[in-house]
């Protein structure tokens, strides 16, 4: 199913905030309730506009 972040796959931003969150799930300090595309995607987002 395509999202509506694929400007911002495959980036470092992308890659850095991905890996972010895996070490939060993998702490048990975060739990994914979204599919991981549309979390890493808005914050993407978010940080482009706001840089």
């Amino acid at each position: 199913m395509e999202h509506p972040y694929k400007e911002y796959e495959n980036t470092e931003l992308w890659n850095v905030i991905s890996k972010g969150i895996d070490n939060l799930s993998e702490n048990q300090d975060l739990k994914e309730l979204t599919r991981r595309e549309y979390i890493v995607g808005y914050l993407c987002k978010l940080i482009k506009q706001n840089s």
